[in-house]
């Protein structure tokens, strides 16, 4: 019992040793994972490229071990060697006929040792070995373009949750706004009825209905927006308390004939899809090669051997004696022998001569360039289409700023003037302010979907405009 009493004794000491020590390591630990703050919070294209390198870690990490594994296996001209050593002990016994009467019962006695070490290198055809690490080469760096294309895909996607977050969080300000602007105008007919000069007591219900419907869409938007946080910071690998947004839109391009040809031709450069279509290409091209090298005859290994043979055999005889025949041992040899041999087979590769491994490769290698000239054609079409998208916004977003703010600022005003004035019932001025609120959320729809085509246009031309280092690691 006293043990035991020990033994909890101890358990309980650990742990609060455990505990003690484990907040002193948390903070260094998180200090080292979490990247520091810029002054005004994080740009869109800071926190871009923190969700691309934070995604490209492991998986390209992974890819990258696969492909190195692979140029191996392309580089090696010898492979599978095999060593074989052998020992072999024999012991013989051999009786004459021709010999004495009295010695034919006495044989001769022979015994040996053979010693044998065999290598064999198996040898891969180095034509064949030519095209194979072309292939090889191809295939990193489709993997390449592949772990960059998804790594893009997470920068596009971290920009395109900042622009909803940047949505959401205009919309909540409206929606607690109208909240209030509801609040007032319920006090307001409170008011009346008291005094009562109120039309109808529906007017005090509708008026409550609509603030709590203000209200609770308020409570939507703040949800949608802390969910749009909480991925960003997930995915950029910052605490969510500590995710500071700067609305910090693209650069709008350039609209004219040249910067839209030019575009088309940086797509077909730095799109990470249409590299890996042309890896695999050119690995299939490659694998062409490959198969037409195969037809050639080749040593398909190499062996040579040594052995070392010993062996002793023994020559009996007899004397006459008084006492009668006597057997002695005359003498006996030693034999020593060494022994090299060197083989070598030859593949001749006649079924192949027929060709349908060429013909596969072939088919192989024309859809691989079927691809490339689609995908072409597709980025071309793309590259097009999001510029007559972003033109058509452009100039929608252009009239609606221009007009829009003189707009809203002519609205203030005349609103302004209403509320001072006694004629005009308090309760009316909001509504009508509810109702400039609307058009402001029309407003900023128009700039979002500007924003939203600038975006599109990174995405299909392959990266920022212009052009950022960021898609290029």
């Amino acid at each position: 019992m006293v043990l035991r009493i020990a033994a909890l004794a101890c358990m309980v000491a650990l742990a609060a040793a455990i505990r003690a020590e484990a907040p002193a390591e948390a903070p260094a630990s998180s200090a080292q994972s979490v990247p520091a703050r810029p002054a005004g919070g994080w740009s869109w294209d800071e926190l871009a490229r923190l969700a691309g390198e934070r995604a490209d870690k492991a998986k390209i990490e992974f890819l990258k071990a696969a492909a190195r594994r692979q140029k191996l296996d392309a580089d090696l001209a010898w492979k599978d060697p095999q060593l074989r050593i052998g020992h072999t002990w024999e012991d013989s016994w051999q009786r004459s006929r021709h010999r004495h009467p009295d010695l034919r019962e006495m044989p001769e006695n022979g015994s040996g040792d053979t010693y044998t070490a065999t290598l064999r290198l198996y040898i891969s055809n180095p034509f064949v070995n030519h095209y194979v690490r072309r292939a090889g080469e191809a295939s990193i760096q489709s993997l390449e373009a592949r772990a960059k294309a998804e790594q893009y895909a997470i920068y596009c996607e971290v920009k395109s949750l900042c622009l909803d977050e940047e949505r959401l969080k205009r919309e909540h300000a409206r929606r607690v706004e109208a909240e209030m602007l509801w609040t007032r105008v319920r006090q307001c007919l409170d008011r009346r009825m008291k005094e009562g000069v109120v039309k109808s007591p529906l007017d005090a219900v509708k008026a409550e209905i609509a603030r709590e419907r203000a209200s609770a869409r308020a409570d939507e938007a703040a949800q949608e927006r802390r969910q749009i946080r909480r991925e960003i910071a997930f995915l950029a690998g910052i605490p969510e308390r500590e995710l500071v947004i700067r609305y910090t839109p693209p650069e709008p391009p350039s609209t004219n004939v040249a910067f839209a040809a030019a575009l088309a031709e940086v797509a077909f450069a730095r799109r990470p899809d249409l590299v890996g279509a042309l890896a695999e290409l050119e690995s299939a091209r490659a694998n062409v090669g490959a198969a037409k090298a195969a037809h050639v005859p080749w040593f398909d290994f190499v062996e040579g051997s040594y052995a070392h043979s010993s062996g002793r055999e023994r020559d009996w005889g007899s004397y006459k004696s008084s006492l009668g025949n006597e057997f002695l041992d005359r003498g006996h040899k030693h034999d020593h022998s060494d022994d090299w041999q060197i083989r070598a087979a030859i593949t001749l590769p006649i079924f192949t001569w027929f060709g349908s491994s060429v013909k596969m490769s072939r088919l192989v290698e024309d859809a691989a360039d079927v691809r490339v000239q689609g995908l072409r054609a597709a980025i071309k079409n793309e590259v097009e289409c999001a510029l007559d998208d972003f033109r058509a916004s452009d100039l929608r977003y252009a009239r609606i700023s221009k007009d829009g703010i003189a707009f809203l600022k002519k609205m203030e005003a005349r609103l302004s003037e209403f509320a001072e004035s006694a004629a005009v019932k308090p309760d009316d001025v909001c509504r009508a302010q509810i109702e400039l609120l609307d058009y402001r959320s029309f407003k900023d729809e128009a700039e979002f979907d500007w924003v939203e085509r600038i975006l599109m246009l990174e995405t299909v031309s392959g990266g920022p405009l212009p052009y950022n280092a960021a898609t290029s690691k």
